[in-house]
């Protein structure tokens, strides 16, 4: 994942801020980790401040691997110490350091350094490499006193430490246990960090609808068919949808609550619809979506592309197959519910398909809205109800039972020191 973003200037202070992800920029090179700030309620980037560069592992020798010194991405090879620890013993390695991870891993070709050599870390997602070196935390809050990130470590409520002590503390045998301060001082570190308090994280989903013929889905790397609606539901109440005029195509009853509102677009101002719409999601730090990062994501980017809004007011990137958010996180719900992790041990594998509707039923008692006709045919208040439906659901799916899916993102982000949307 690569942002694409030049909002990364060098940060002098910083609230305590959650870290929620991080991404690699590559036009500066450098690892951009992204910061929830409960206050504001914005995305903060911090760019890399040590010049930390990608690399990979080889058990070859520095002199075995001097042809990889004439490519022009490589910046130094060394020799150091690594303790294997399935031979329980410290060995010398060979460490490449390059410019860009690519160089590393992630193309089919020569140009990835793991397709030439048998090579160590080197399937490691670079930003993720760079947490692990920097001893970063995704979950876990920081704040940046005269340009330095620090820890920032809340307090844990009395509960939490009452129940340690009668569960843990005073149940330890300093006779039978072979380490008990070790012990007490692992299980306190993972207290305090599960058990920082997590924000109420603004968010709004999003859905869109195209023009389709019957039986053919629309192709996001084409987006030749026009995008007829696009909804919006968010936690701070947000209800709105976009809806593009059409010939032939009757306005039709309104049947959306007094509190959705409907803006109407003539037929010839596309363009002006998903302009106004990449204005709503770049002002949200979180973006989600129901299978968003094979449709409508890409889909919006494209399109946008075609009819010539300029990048700079394109709130989206494209990766290899998908697109995504180059400032803000974006949480696919669709792989998020289909992960089985999620499906039996989270929700009791109370669904068995993964559709909105399914899951929605399952976990909701709702379901999306049916007409009886082909989407094509609606008219545009049903066109905007039916669209309107999909983004309340895929909003309500990280509402319900108190948050219950943003929080469980964000305990296992703490957990697997991953980026939230890496787990999502």
């Amino acid at each position: 994942m690569q942002a694409q973003s030049e909002n990364t200037e060098r940060i002098k202070s910083m609230p305590p801020s959650l870290l929620v992800s991080a991404t690699y920029n590559n036009r500066k090179k450098a690892a951009i980790l992204k910061f929830y700030e409960p206050k504001s309620q914005k995305i903060i980037l911090w760019e890399d401040e040590t010049n930390h560069k990608p690399y990979c592992y080889s058990k070859l020798n520095p002199e075995e691997l001097d042809f990889l010194n004439e490519r022009s991405d490589v910046i130094k090879i060394e020799s150091i110490k690594r303790y294997d620890m399935l031979n329980d013993q410290e060995i010398n390695v060979s460490k490449i350091i390059v410019e860009d991870p690519l160089a590393i891993g992630g193309t089919s070709t020569d140009k990835s350094i793991r397709n030439i050599i048998e090579t160590w870390e080197s399937d490691i997602k670079y930003y993720e490499n760079y947490l692990y070196d920097r001893a970063f935390i995704v979950g876990k809050y920081y704040k940046v006193e005269d340009g330095k990130i620090k820890p920032h470590d809340l307090e844990i409520s009395d509960e939490v430490r009452l129940s340690l002590k009668s569960l843990l503390w005073d149940k330890i045998s300093k006779e039978t246990m072979v380490d008990s301060k070790q012990f007490e001082e692992y299980i306190s570190e993972w207290a305090n960090l599960l058990n920082q308090p997590i924000p109420k994280i603004k968010r709004v989903s999003f859905d869109i609808e195209v023009e389709s013929e019957i039986s053919r889905i629309p192709d996001p790397k084409v987006a030749e068919k026009r995008v007829t609606a696009i909804s919006f539901a968010a936690s701070d109440g947000l209800k709105q949808v976009f809806v593009l005029k059409r010939a032939g195509i009757e306005e039709g009853t309104n049947e959306l609550d007094s509190e959705v509102k409907v803006v109407f677009y003539d037929e010839g101002k596309e363009k002006d619809m998903i302009f106004d719409a990449f204005k709503i999601i770049s002002s949200y730090p979180f973006v989600i979506t129901y299978n968003g990062d094979e449709f409508d994501m890409p889909y919006l980017y494209n399109r946008a592309q075609r009819l010539g809004i300029k990048n700079s007011d394109n709130p989206l990137y494209m990766m290899r197959d998908s697109a995504t958010l180059k400032e803000g996180v974006h949480l696919d719900l669709y792989r998020t519910l289909s992960n089985r992790s999620f499906q039996i041990y989270a929700f009791s594998h109370k669904y068995t398909n993964f559709s909105l509707n399914s899951v929605s039923k399952a976990l909701l008692n709702e379901e999306k809205i049916d007409y009886g006709i082909e989407l094509d045919q609606l008219s545009l208040y049903q066109t905007a109800n039916y669209c309107f439906n999909d983004s309340r659901l895929t909003h309500k799916l990280t509402s319900f039972n108190n948050d219950v899916l943003m929080n469980l993102l964000v305990i296992i982000a703490r957990i697997a020191r991953m980026p939230i949307d890496d787990i999502a």
